[in-house]
This record gives structure tokens, C-alpha cells and sequence, in this order.
């Protein structure tokens, strides 16, 4: 499994990356908006799921979206959104009428993070 992170608190970045050590696979970190496209734009093989932190200093979550489907590699790279918001707030309604496959609250359980994003990347047949 490829993961890509971003999230600009490193606390968080660290967290995360500590929920998904015993998974097989590779979770690379961006700090930030303009770093995780350049990573993208970088990766000629789409990621297995982003987790994307909605707000950011540089560009928020929606904006990162709207950059993301439109790369050719990762337009359809399934979104795990990462948020402290409210779920009625404008940028929360955006990011989710934008088709984020799930969203996580925070703060959130390691093991509630690796479920939704294993449900993500590998959902139930039937």
C-alpha cells in the first residue's frame, strides 16, 4: 500500500505515520499543498489513497482537491479527508461534494485511521 499524507502539523504527520509502520507498503509526507503536488507530479504511479488535512496555511484541503483530479496519474486517488471541522462548515461541505471517499475526525485512534483507509483502498465486495 502507497499512502500519501498531508498534513501540516508535524505531530500529526508523525502520528500518522506511526498508525501504518506494521502495514506493508510506503506512506511518503507532504507538509504542505504545494510540496504533496510536487510529490504527485513527481510519481508516475498513483498513490493507493491520500489523507489530506482540510485546513492548511498554504491551500486548503478543496483547493488541493480541485488540483489533484486534475492530474492525469492521480485524478481518481481515492481521498481520506482529515479534519477538525465542523460538518456543516462551507470547506467541509465543498471537500465532501468534491467526492472524498471518507472522512476522519480528529482527533482520531490510530486503529480507526487504518480501518477507513484499508476500507478505501481495499473495499468489501458483495
Amino acid at each position: 500500500m502507497q499512502l500519501l499524507l498531508i498534513e501540516d502539523s508535524a505531530l500529526l504527520r508523525t502520528m500518522s505515520g506511526m498508525a501504518f509502520r506494521h502495514q506493508l507498503g510506503t506512506v511518503r509526507q507532504a507538509e504542505s499543498g504545494q510540496e504533496a503536488l510536487d510529490l504527485l507530479a513527481a510519481s508516475d504511479r498513483p498513490f493507493d489513497a491520500v489523507l489530506l488535512d482540510l485546513q492548511m496555511p498554504d491551500m486548503n484541503g478543496v483547493e488541493l482537491i480541485c488540483a489533484l483530479r486534475r492530474l492525469p496519474v492521480h485524478g481518481r486517488t481515492p481521498i481520506v479527508l482529515t479534519t477538525a471541522e465542523a460538518d456543516e462548515s462551507r470547506l467541509m461541505q465543498e471537500a465532501v461534494a468534491l467526492g472524498v471517499a471518507a472522512v476522519v475526525k480528529k482527533p482520531w485512534m490510530p486503529q480507526q485511521l487504518r480501518a477507513i483507509v484499508q476500507q478505501v483502498v481495499d473495499p468489501p465486495t458483495g
